[in-house]
């Protein structure tokens, strides 16, 4: 797991060149804080171990370096888990991708956003790349960061790669973060009338008040509200006297009240228990 975010007194990063230091913009409203001081679960005795950080400078990618550095700034570049990390400047991340394609790296195979928003009030874009050229055996990989404002938007690279159609729009819909040039940026995984966005670290857990009422309103309305109830949207929930929502079986198949399994075949037949079932002696 990477840890880019603590720095460790014992290792010297001085080799990350250019030397750029980022300042943490603190946040006008304590908004996202309060959620990220609750973590679900915290290890008392667990400390992450930093993945090592090489650096740049005689490596495989030293000349894929050479290249980007020459038309733009690279804030901090060094070779973490056997890929080249180069961090540049948000404004010039359609022209570095753009380069990095002419240069072999054809392949977009992910690109998503961390939500930094409660530690200083910004995204951390991130773009992985991959060639499938020959020769590239020793540098297949390097991905591609740059710092992004909560209300900021970023420039669509999907004129570039094709694959960024689908991971803008989710990247819109779970994070709210707007693509500039985007041909349909419109939500990919919820409703289109959702409110809010749900991978964002101050999103509830459970949903907020608009979640637990969204398919209540929608099929019956809500002057129903009361009649059938709020959704329940806690994943972490299971109750084993609820029949109705949860399957309630045996591990073997004897008698049950709730649902029946019958192990060998793993099939769910509702309301049938052992002493009920008939045995064909072969499938019809």
């Amino acid at each position: 797991m990477s840890s880019e975010n603590t720095q460790n007194p014992q290792q010297d990063y001085d080799y990350l060149l250019p030397s750029t230091t980022h300042a943490p913009v603190k946040p006008e409203h304590s908004a996202h804080i309060d959620v990220q001081r609750k973590p679900t679960h915290t290890p008392r005795f667990y400390q992450p171990i930093e993945t090592i950080k090489l650096p740049i400078q005689g490596s495989a990618w030293e000349v894929i370096y050479n290249h980007l550095a020459y038309s733009f700034r690279i804030d901090r570049v060094y070779v973490e888990l056997g890929v080249a990390v180069f961090w540049v400047c948000k404004d010039d991340i359609v022209g570095v991708l753009t380069k990095l394609k002419s240069l072999g790296y054809e392949v977009l195979s992910e690109m998503s956003a961390v939500d930094m928003l409660a530690k200083d009030n910004r995204f951390e874009m991130f773009y992985q790349l991959h060639s499938v050229q020959e020769g590239f055996d020793d540098k297949r990989r390097v991905r591609v960061k740059c710092y992004l404002g909560e209300n900021e938007q970023m420039d669509s690279i999907s004129s570039i790669f094709s694959l960024a159609l689908w991971s803008e729009r989710e990247a819109y819909d779970m994070l709210g973060i707007r693509f500039v040039n985007h041909p349909n940026l419109t939500r990919l995984l919820m409703p289109k009338d959702w409110v809010g966005h749900p991978l964002r670290r101050s999103y509830p857990l459970q949903g907020d008040e608009y979640a637990a009422w969204y398919e209540i309103d929608k099929i019956f309305g809500k002057e129903y509200r009361e009649v059938i109830g709020a959704e329940q949207r806690d994943s972490a929930r299971v109750d084993p006297n609820d029949a109705r929502s949860f399957s309630k079986l045996d591990a073997i198949g004897e008698e049950s009240e709730g649902l029946y399994m019958d192990a060998s075949k793993a099939l769910f037949v509702k309301d049938i228990a052992r002493a009920k079932k008939i045995r064909l002696e072969r499938r019809k």
